[in-house]
């Protein structure tokens, strides 16, 4: 089940918290991305219901992005939050995410959520890896285009057999 990602944002922020990690806007696009793209390797399935963008400094969630945009490249002090149509007011934004796919998440946040901003971006660039190709192609630069499921789940999914 793809999850709203502004849920999964709050529950890598709710981690970070936990073991003193600081996240701006643009590391906690990267450390999603990456869970997601690993999540995607392990069960062909998304774990965000969302279109990943490629932008210059690698892969973005849009609605992540927006939600967090007011804290700049400063550490985020709040979390995400939507709009209940019926209570008319906006709530905290949580899913009802399985036992399973927060130890996943865990143990994805390990491996990349004590990595710094640059390093997260470079690993997010790695030539011949996703977002390269979106963002590359042809050789002219197409910032703001989508790198597809299909693209991460295959590329992810050859990582994972060497």
């Amino acid at each position: 089940m793809a999850y709203d990602p502004r849920s999964i944002a709050n529950i890598i922020l709710d981690i970070a918290d936990t073991r003193g990690i600081s996240l701006s806007n643009l590391s906690l696009n990267k450390i999603v991305y990456f869970i997601h793209a690993w999540y995607l390797a392990k069960t062909g399935e998304p774990l965000v219901d969302a279109k990943i963008e490629a932008w210059d400094y690698g892969p973005v969630i849009r609605e992540i992005y927006s939600e967090f945009k007011r804290f700049g490249a400063s550490e985020i002090k709040g979390r995400a939050s939507r709009f209940d149509v019926d209570k008319l007011q906006k709530v905290l934004c949580e899913d009802s995410v399985s036992n399973e796919d927060l130890i996943f998440i865990e143990d994805q946040f390990s491996k990349y959520g004590h990595f710094g901003v640059g390093k997260l971006v470079s690993l997010s660039h790695e030539k011949g890896g996703p977002w390269d190709v979106v963002y590359n192609r042809s050789g002219r630069v197409n910032p703001g285009m989508e790198i597809s499921n299909e693209l991460i789940r295959a590329y992810f999914g050859q990582q994972t057999r060497h």
